[in-house]
């Protein structure tokens, strides 16, 4: 809450030592703005407790894995599906987007294994926080808000034109396929022996 109190953005989410430890560890992890804004309004209109222990989401992991199934299945997506892995392979995208160092990237993902550090002190999160500060812009809260990007990041703005280029290809293939398919489909016919004796 000390970040959040403060106005320091990204806002680190520290939790404690015991989460850190273990198969299944938390990562070092920062809420963005946007997500900080919608949490300042959750706690001014009480939605989320501001007590220590208390909740960011006032929900057990159940009831949220279960709204995430119910929402699954009203917008019809495919029951192979998951969406947590989603959000979390999402969120490692967004870093490799960003050209994060793979083990700082590691790190704030919870992948302790093979990084050389798992007990971070205040200068360390500092420094993930700017790493965190970097991949931000590259994270959308929705499809309606823009990727922000600075000048700087030239790998990006190629990487996009790239992808523009070759949907533009794909379309043109498609239309191709359309045309050799109808002729096909005309061949076929003209080729089927006639049914009168």
């Amino acid at each position: 809450m000390e970040d959040l109190e403060s106005g320091t953005v990204p806002v680190a989410v520290r939790l404690e030592p015991r989460f850190y430890a273990g198969k299944k560890a938390a990562g070092y992890a920062f809420i963005g703005q946007g997500s900080a804004r919608l949490l300042k309004e959750a706690l001014n209109e009480r939605l989320v407790a501001e007590e220590p222990g208390a909740r960011l989401i006032p929900k057990s992991y159940y009831s949220i894995r279960t709204a995430l199934h119910q929402a699954k299945t009203m917008i019809g997506l495919d029951p192979q599906i998951q969406p947590c892995h989603g959000f979390r392979k999402y969120f490692e995208n967004c870093l490799d987007d960003a050209n994060i160092d793979h083990e700082k990237k590691m790190i704030i993902e919870g992948h302790f294994a093979g990084t050389r550090a798992k007990h971070y002190t205040g200068r360390d999160i500092e420094q993930l926080r700017d790493i965190y500060r970097r991949a931000y812009p590259f994270i959308r809260l929705s499809l309606e808000e823009p990727v922000q990007l600075g000048q700087e990041n030239e790998t990006y703005n190629r990487r996009f034109a790239s992808l523009e280029a070759r949907l533009d290809r794909q379309r043109v293939l498609e239309a191709r396929l359309t045309v050799l398919e109808e002729q096909l489909d005309r061949i076929r016919r003209h080729q089927l022996p006639s049914e009168n004796p």
